[in-house]
Formats: C-alpha cells, structure tokens, sequence
C-alpha cells in the first residue's frame, strides 16, 4: 500500500523514446513543512515495484516503509525517491546498449537484444525525468546528491548509464545485476557488460549479489565487476563497497530485505562495526584457483557488507594463503585455519586442502505433479525440465560447484506450486556434489 506521501504523475511522455509511463515520487516527512529544505534524490528502475506489490509475484521492494524507519531512527537523511516504471515488454531494450559493438564482449546476435534503446532510456532519464523532478520538487540538483538504483537488467543499466553520466549520477545502487548470459546446456558464459578502466568522478558505488540466484545472476560474474573497479582506483569500504548474501534469490522480497544497506551507504551513517563472520565451502581442491570466503561485517545501523580489502591470515601458510580479497590459493593437502581480525572482533573458519575438487557437477532433476497439467510442456525447478510423460518432468544438467538456486516450481502455462493452505512454496538446490533430486507436486495455483 503507498501513503499519503507518494505522488503518481500519470503518462509521462518520453520523446526520446516516444512512449509514456508512470512516475512514483516519495517524499519524506518533513517535505510539506520546511518550505527551504532541499532533498538528494534516489532514482530507481521498475518503479512500479518498489512501493506497489508487484503483479507477477505479489513482492514489493517497499523501501519507502524502509527509508521511513531508517529517517525515523536517525541513520540516514531524509531523502526524495523517484521510480521510473518500466514499460513491460519493452524493458529488456530501455535497459541494454549497443554492447555488440565492443569487440571483446564476443556475444552471439541470437542472444543480444535485437533493437537496444539504452542510449535513449539514458537520455530519458537524465535529460527529461530528472530535469523535471528538479523543477518540481526542492531537490539537492548535483551529482554527488543524486543516486540511481536498479536490480537484475535494472542493476545492469544503472551500471552503464553511471560510468557513462557520472556528471549527473554521481551514486550507484547496483543490485543483482544481469552482467553475463549463462547457457544452462553448455555454461558458456557471455558478458552483456564493458569493463570502465578508468576512475570517473564517482563518488559511491554499491554492488550486490545473492548466492541463491542460480545461473541467472551469479557470484563471480558479479565480484569480478567489483574487483576490476578497485583495480581502476575506487576506495574500498568509502567509494565502493560489495556484499554478497549467502540467504538470497532474485525477488523483490529479497531486495527489499537489504536495501537498507545501500541507503545507509549513500545517505547515513553506518555506525560502529558489531560482528564479523566468515562464510564459504570448508573443502577446497588444489587445482582450484577461484574458490574464495566471503567475510561478512554487521555495523550497529543494521548496515551489512563484505570485506574485498581485509587483514585475513592463515595459521599455516604451507598449506593455503589467504588474498585480502578472500580469495584462497592453496598449496599441499592438509587442515588450516583462515582468520579474520578487525577492532577486536575476530573470526574463523577451518578448511581442508583436497587432492582434486571438480569445477563441474552433474544434476538430474525430475518433477511430478498429482493434478493433470499435461498443457504444460516445460516446468522450471531453477531449471526448464521437459515433459518425459503426461505429468512428469525431468532434466539433466552439468552445473558449476557451488551453484545454488532458490526457486518457485512453475510451469510454462502459468500454474506455481503452493501449499495446502494455498501458500507458494519455495525450493532450495545447492550444488556441492552430484545431485538426483524428484519433488512431487500435488497443489498447484
């Protein structure tokens, strides 16, 4: 439900793009009463998801409730947000460039969008929506007040139209973002997004990423963004901060439980650190070269990150080193401990040094459905399985270690499983060693 402090502006005409959407502007507390105050501006992409309940899984980023509580306990300011609704079937091409132009991205045309309009929706954004947000509402008008957010193909777009309009966007939220194409059959892996090897004048970048969200978005693709921009020059911990979040999939649910993380970064204060907390697979191969932890800092604002610069140490190096990013190098068979000490909190984490840890596992899976859905051709179990006979499902998969999903079983018709009580019901895959898996469907909404 929206309060009575989000203003819809109906139709907004985009010439650039020639069509029309909706704007949701929240305004904060104080914004009626102090006739002088000006406010820094949040802009985010699917607008009509991030007060309203979305339509397709009834989540909703609900992050004016959010920045109110936030406002409310003193951890940021109070600020102006603008959601930009997307226009459905159009979105994929407002939210992807002329990528195919960069050589080294190496992209198949069946898999490029065909007409992207990026360049326009940019255009759209900073040259018609924020013009007259600027002359409607007491904003703060300079880059380093205004901030742009989006998640998946929205977190893709904020990325390029940041690096591309850092004159006008000077803060980037960029959650879940959609940077590579998996192919589930063959796993080869096609970057939709360019490397900006030089330092633009911006002023905080915030990148994220779940560890349920399968090969849609996945956690190297993600981390590997993060690594490059620091390598450009930008500050850990002050002009860039990663988190990666073991718990979550790719929902607006999932968003709306760490968006608090983002605004305390652009317009709070994350207060003092509280605790630290090592995560990660325990058993790591000696042929692997990319396995790392994921160190987790909790601050006293509810504020979360993970550490990319840290003083993390082993207690025997002959057997792993440990990189300040996380990343684990090891170097004989045996057990050590890896570490991880910052203003008197500590943690740790026992891992064991294997002969040979594959990069690749086999999963089979199959679903059965009580209820006749024969119409149905294609079920999704994180996966599209085909139907082997009326009612029953199955696919077989070679996925990547470590890969986890966490999914809704739904059908190509429309149909989502849910419980007795008509609830949808959530599934959890994990890949860690070969999988064999069959779920039994017996209620469908």
């Amino acid at each position: 439900m929206t309060g009575p402090n989000i203003i819809t502006v109906n139709d907004f005409y985009s010439t650039y793009l020639n069509n029309k959407r909706n704007l949701y502007i929240y305004l904060p507390p104080s914004y009626k009463k102090e006739k002088e105050k000006y406010y820094p501006v949040l802009y985010m992409h699917d607008g009509q998801n991030i007060f309203h309940k979305a339509a397709i899984n009834g989540q909703s980023w609900e992050i004016h409730l959010e920045a109110e509580r936030l406002i409310k306990e003193g951890h940021i300011e109070e600020i102006i947000i603008v959601g930009i609704s997307n226009m459905h079937e159009e979105r994929a091409e407002e939210y992807s460039y002329h990528t195919l132009d960069v050589a080294e991205l190496n992209i198949p045309q069946p898999l490029a969008t065909k007409t992207p309009k990026g360049e326009l929706y940019e255009q759209f954004v900073a040259e018609e929506v924020k013009p007259y947000i600027d002359s409607i509402f007491r904003t703060k008008k300079e880059s380093r007040h205004t901030a742009l957010m989006g998640s998946s193909r929205g977190g893709a777009v904020t990325y390029h139209m940041g690096f591309r309009r850092p004159d006008v966007f000077g803060m980037l939220g960029i959650l879940s973002p959609y940077f590579c194409y998996v192919d589930p059959k063959s796993l080869s892996v096609f970057p939709l997004v360019e490397s900006y090897r030089d330092k633009k004048e911006i002023y905080k970048v915030w990148m994220d990423v779940g560890e349920q969200e399968g090969l849609l978005i996945m956690v190297d693709h993600v981390k590997q963004v993060a690594k490059k921009l620091i390598a450009a020059g930008y500050e850990y911990g002050k002009e860039l901060v990663y988190y990666q979040d073991p718990d979550a999939s790719h929902t607006e649910g999932d968003w709306a439980k760490r968006i608090s993380s983002p605004l305390i970064y652009f317009f709070g204060n994350k207060g003092r650190l509280e605790s630290v907390e090592l995560t990660g697979r325990s058993s790591i191969g000696l042929n692997e070269s990319k396995c790392s932890l994921n160190l987790i800092k909790s601050f006293s604002s509810g504020f979360r990150m993970s550490e990319l610069n840290g003083a993390f140490s082993v207690t025997d190096e002959r057997i792993a080193e440990v990189e300040r990013n996380g990343t684990i190098s090891p170097k004989r068979i045996g057990k050590t401990t890896v570490s991880f000490e910052e203003n008197s909190l500590r943690c740790e984490k026992e891992i064991e040094i294997v002969e040979y840890m594959p990069d690749k596992l086999v999963a089979s899976l199959q679903v059965r459905s009580v209820e006749d859905i024969s119409e149905a051709t294609t079920i999704y179990a994180g996966l599209p399985l085909k139907m082997v006979q009326p009612n029953l499902y199955y696919g077989t998969f070679i996925l990547p270690i470590d890969v986890s999903f966490s999914f809704q079983i739904h059908t190509n018709t429309g149909k989502v499983e849910v419980s007795s009580c008509g609830e949808p019901l959530s599934r959890n895959l994990h890949v860690t060693k070969p999988v064999d898996l069959s779920w039994t469907v017996s209620n469908w909404k």
